[in-house]
């Protein structure tokens, strides 16, 4: 056998597996063929009640998608700013020149902490002059030392203690004022104004992330109806092409699920941290790593 012998040779082989003839005609092996015969009409058994074009006919123009949109979070997250902004205005009742410099002003008043100071001196000087000054002098009695120096200085010694009790009252009563009550007030305000940015800030997180999936899913929506007569004549080409394995598949784009992720994250890591917050200082950390690996979890499986 020659060279060309063999060429024909091969090929005889090669159109004996099915694909095309000698004469450009396409032909299948006979299991495909049985196969798409037994599939298509149960080999001429079966007729079908309605035709490809009468299906195709029927879907065109019918999108199911015409006139559908995202659903549409406006509403909800009007409500949370709203709430959002109410404990903003309570917060703002504390700021400079309000409610707050008001309590620091009574706190810090010299009237009111001298008004104190002298009720305690008079007390004071009550019980010394009832108590214990008449004990002095019982003693000094006792020792016949009454007209003695003795007496008098034991007197100014009483006296003087008592002047330094009310000086020593009076300083603490001033720096208890300053350090802790009027310190406790301005720490207290800032502590709601952190409050109050922390939720505002986490609104507006919230608010972009509804927003950009409305968005999203918008498109989403608007990209399937202007396709769906493509696909209709998709899918009776391809009850044409599924002989010859020449189907084509769908190529609609999937969901994000990065945004509802992250944002699912950055919720858990704020609640994980306000938890954290009752623990201690540590625990706020450990709470918002937790709060976020479970958030962004929480935002896939949502999908």
């Amino acid at each position: 056998m020659n060279l060309i012998d063999k060429c024909y040779y091969g090929i005889g082989i090669f159109a004996k597996g099915g694909g095309g003839g000698g004469a450009g005609v396409v032909d299948y092996p006979a299991y495909m063929k049985t196969f798409h015969g037994q599939i298509l009409d149960h080999n001429g058994v079966d007729t079908p009640t309605i035709s490809l074009m009468d299906a195709m006919n029927a879907a065109f123009g019918n999108s199911p998608y015409a006139g559908e949109v995202a659903y549409d979070p406006d509403a909800d997250i009007a409500a949370m700013i709203a709430s959002v902004t109410a404990n903003q205005a309570l917060v703002t009742l504390l700021s400079t020149g309000t409610g707050l410099d008001t309590l620091v002003s009574g706190v810090l008043d010299h009237a009111r902490v001298d008004l104190a100071v002298t009720e305690f001196a008079n007390d004071l000087s009550d019980r010394l002059l009832a108590e214990v000054v008449p004990r002095f002098e019982a003693g000094m009695r006792d020792i016949n030392a009454v007209s003695s120096s003795a007496f008098a200085v034991g007197r100014a010694i009483l006296e003087v203690a008592q002047t330094r009790q009310v000086a020593k009252f009076s300083a603490d009563l001033h720096m208890k004022a300053f350090s802790d009550d009027a310190l406790r007030l301005i720490a207290l305000k800032l502590e709601y104004q952190k409050f109050a940015t922390h939720y505002i800030a986490e609104a507006n997180r919230i608010k972009i992330v509804a927003k950009g999936e409305e968005l999203e899913s918008n498109l989403e929506i608007g990209e399937a109806d202007a396709t769906w007569d493509l696909e209709v004549f998709q899918h009776g080409g391809n009850l044409l092409a599924g002989i010859g394995g020449g189907v084509m598949t769908s190529n609609k784009k999937k969901k994000n699920k990065a945004a509802s992720a992250i944002g699912g994250a950055m919720t858990g890591a704020a609640a994980g941290a306000v938890v954290g917050a009752e623990i201690g200082s540590v625990g706020s950390g450990y709470g918002a790593l937790i709060g976020a690996v479970l958030g962004a979890a929480i935002g896939f499986l949502s999908e």
